[in-house]
């Protein structure tokens, strides 16, 4: 072996031992004094997340740390404040070498994530799939939404959208169909997005009564900071490009949207119908920078999936899916809950 291999190894293990260490210290740290009480933990679950959409994971993460505190069980935010930022399937094998007792992962289909979320499971690590799914792993249980249902109710309100620029005389023909532009992230690989089309499709086709309308996903590159407001902008910057109506899958999406509107003028030229409930989303629709957005509970999210991964260590079952409700926002509710806020 040569040196330089020798060394690259012997940096390797240190920095492997030093993350080892910390979760190790981090997770003890809590079964002893904690606001000044002693607090016992039976068991140590791990969220990983991604750094998209951060304000949403906070609120399902607190959800699923709340629950576990009820239950007995410590909830970690897997890889948060560390020095070195690794990616999720570096901390799943961080997870599986510090033998935590499950694992809540937003899922994909890529040969390795799912190589991984199986290599747990055979360690005895249940692994609970959050949002989005691994579909040929043998994971325990998926918790979150249907997507097909999420397609359909993106459909119902592209049809009221339609029928409402109807009345106002934009009149559509098959000569000049309306155009329906569908953002999808492009770094995806799980069905998801699929799933959500083909019910935006399938609505338009059995529920519009013969409308023209034409859909249309656009790949939007989440690999690089600012790269989703670069590619969101340059649609709007784009006249030949502009859709009629444009549906966000994402928070991160609904956010760019609202903001390329506005900065280029074309808030009521472009529809555009959001994902999520932030504060600021909530406040576009109020001002109807936004038609509505659709919101995940995600306060029943992070409960589902401890609550799954729970059912699995005590009885060695679980519901192999577990549906998290959503909720249709309009305007008037919108500036209502911005106003409770």
């Amino acid at each position: 072996m040569s040196w330089k291999k020798g060394a690259f190894l012997l940096a390797f293990f240190a920095g492997m031992s030093v993350c080892l260490a910390v979760f190790w210290y981090r997770f003890h740290e809590l079964n002893g004094n904690v606001e000044g009480r002693n607090e016992i933990y039976d068991r140590h679950y791990v969220m990983i997340t991604g750094r998209e959409d951060g304000d949403f994971w906070d609120r399902v993460y607190e959800s699923a740390l709340a629950e576990g505190k009820r239950r007995g069980v410590y909830v970690e935010r897997f890889g948060e404040d560390l020095a070195v930022e690794y990616d999720r399937n570096e901390l799943l094998k961080l997870a599986m070498l510090a033998s935590v007792d499950g694992i809540i992962v937003p899922g994909d289909e890529e040969e390795e994530t799912v190589a991984l979320l199986q290599e747990a499971v055979e360690q005895g690590i249940p692994v609970v799939n959050v949002l989005e799914d691994s579909m040929g792993s043998s994971r325990q249980c998926f918790v979150g939404n249907n997507s097909y249902n999420l397609g359909q109710d993106y459909g119902r309100q592209i049809l009221e959208l339609l029928a409402k620029q109807e009345k106002e005389g934009d009149h559509v023909s098959s000569e000049n169909p309306a155009k329906v532009m569908v953002l999808v992230d492009e770094n995806r690989t799980d069905t998801s997005q699929n799933l959500v089309l083909l019910g935006i499709r399938e609505t338009l086709e059995n529920e519009g009564e013969g409308i023209p309308v034409t859909v249309e996903a656009r790949p939007v590159d989440n690999s690089r900071s600012f790269s989703s407001e670069e590619s969101i902008r340059d649609i709007f910057l784009n006249s030949e490009m502009l859709p009629d109506i444009l549906v966000c899958l994402s928070a991160v999406h609904t956010r760019c949207a609202y903001q390329a509107a506005v900065d280029y003028n074309q808030v009521g030229t472009v529809q555009m119908l959001g994902y999520y409930d932030s504060e600021a989303i909530l406040e576009a629709v109020s001002k109807n920078i936004l038609y509505s957005t659709i919101s995940l509970d995600t306060e029943q999210m992070g409960r589902l999936c401890v609550q799954a991964l729970d059912e699995y260590v005590e009885t060695g079952y679980t519901n192999n899916y577990m549906a998290v409700d959503t909720r249709l926002i309009r305007a008037e509710e919108a500036e209502r809950l911005v106003n409770q806020e």
